[in-house]
């Protein structure tokens, strides 16, 4: 007769019926509902940024384009047409023609103006290094065609870097006052040290200015005087009207695309949540084990230490070290963690010691059996719940914390995170300004995540505590 296979049991259950007693409660279905959440947006944050995001993130040049302080593009959505969106112009006509060593190269878009505010500014990229070497740089001319049959003439103006503001230009600034001086009989339009690209798109009403909306016509002519007439091509043009509005989650003082911001959060926040915990859990179990099941002068020892780290405060350690020291996130999580494991271990010496005191562990000593054997198939097996408890209860308390460190701006990393994010919408007055988009979705990211895994050490008490499965 075949000898029946002994079954792997965990306080007296077997995986599958663990499994069943985590899911068996409300709170264990949404538990692992926002978890399995957080790991798919973790790893698509993971794949869609590219590796070298930390570098674009600190890059101001990279955002230049984009509007600062921008609220999110579903803005309009509830609030009507009142902020321009950002546009990048890609439906345009492209036409080249050479006279007299000359390449004239003409193009010409439409754009369709309906809202209360106008875009900020209008930039031309040229994205050709040559650009910067030649001697004599191109120039370019333009005509906007409005919707009440006026006509605007800018330019011409140099093209000598890759990006060309339009509307900052002393020569536009005073051709737009001019514009209005002829056409409406008011002078100085145009604010000093304001852009001149809003006041295209501006009629006069009894005196007052007015968005006139409807369709506009944009010709941009660019005279090319080199024989390297390719340097301005369709490949490397680009047209950008900057919005008031933009992207999912808007921008910041910089510029930076708050969503990607925030996405990059949930990978880097995720990762310093965990490791912290399990560099927590790891000591807590070794300390715990070695001083429950030797006792004696070790127990003594590891208990008199324990008691010395529990007493430590971490976070105004953690940030007196971190100003001293400059440390980064990294050193941060590893010096939060080795000050932190104190009471965890002093709860799994407690298990160890009542667990050691059983009958049963006794009966399998007088059988001859080793301490690792009984470590591996009779304690083990009993507190390996609890130290998978220990792991989930830990990881918010180390979010938290460094999500405070960062809000102090200290323990930086080149990765925004959540907590860095809200320290310079501190530093900004987000808050006070109305940014409200700066400072609420970090917040609620560092509170969703805190609550995941709350809630996931609640669903698993049951399992950790067997009076709680037995009533």
């Amino acid at each position: 007769m075949a000898r029946k296979q002994r079954e792997f049991r965990i306080l007296g259950m077997t995986p599958s019926e663990i499994v069943r007693e985590f899911f068996s409660s409300g709170t264990g279905k949404v538990a692992a509902a926002l978890f399995i959440v957080l790991i798919v947006v973790s790893v698509y944050a993971l794949v869609t940024l590219p590796p070298n995001f930390a570098r674009v993130w600190n890059n101001p040049k990279y955002w230049q384009l984009n509007p600062q302080y921008a609220p999110p593009a579903w803005i309009d959505s509830i609030m009507g047409p009142v902020y321009s969106p950002q546009i990048y112009v890609n439906d345009y006509t492209f036409t080249v023609q050479h006279q007299d060593g000359v390449t004239y190269i003409t193009v010409t878009f439409n754009v369709n103006y309906e809202y209360d505010k106008p875009w900020n500014e209008i930039f031309i990229v040229i994205n050709n290094p040559a650009i910067y070497s030649m001697s004599q740089p191109p120039v370019v001319s333009i005509t906007i065609y409005r919707p009440d049959g006026s006509k605007i003439t800018l330019g011409p103006l140099p093209i000598n870097t890759r990006v060309t503001t339009l509307g900052v230009s002393p020569e536009v600034v005073s051709q737009v006052n001019l514009f209005y001086s002829e056409e409406y009989h008011i002078s100085d339009v145009v604010p000093t040290g304001s852009s001149a690209t809003p006041y295209l798109f501006y009629t006069v009403d009894d005196g007052k200015l007015v968005p006139l909306k409807g369709p506009y016509r944009f010709t941009m002519v660019f005279y090319v005087f080199s024989q390297n007439s390719s340097v301005i091509n369709r490949k490397d043009l680009e047209i950008v009207l900057q919005g008031q509005i933009y992207g999912l989650m808007g921008t910041d003082n910089e510029g930076h695309d708050l969503w990607l911001g925030l996405l990059a959060g949930f990978p880097i926040d995720l990762a310093v949540g965990l490791l912290s915990a399990l560099i927590i859990v790891v000591i807590a179990v070794i300390i715990g084990i070695v001083a429950g099941f030797y006792s004696g002068l070790i127990d003594e020892a590891l208990m008199r230490l324990t008691d010395f780290v529990i007493l430590l405060p971490a976070f105004p350690l953690l940030i007196v070290f971190s100003v001293l020291f400059g440390w980064s996130i990294w050193d941060a999580v590893i010096f939060l963690a080795i000050v932190s494991w104190g009471a965890s271990a002093r709860i799994i010496r407690a298990m160890i010691m009542q667990i050691r005191n059983a009958q049963y562990i006794e009966s399998a000593v007088i059988a001859g059996a080793s301490r690792m054997w009984i470590l591996r198939n009779h304690i083990l097996p009993q507190i390996i719940p609890f130290i998978l408890y220990l792991l989930v209860t830990n990881v918010p308390g180390a979010i938290l914390t460094l999500s405070s460190i960062n809000f102090l701006g200290l323990a930086g990393s080149e990765y925004p995170t959540w907590g860095t994010l809200l320290y310079y919408a501190d530093e900004f007055g987000a808050l006070t300004s109305g940014y409200w988009w700066w400072v609420i979705p970090p917040g609620l990211l560092i509170a969703f995540v805190a609550v995941v895994f709350i809630l996931t050490a609640m669903a698993s008490e049951p399992v950790v505590n067997p009076r709680l499965r037995y009533g």
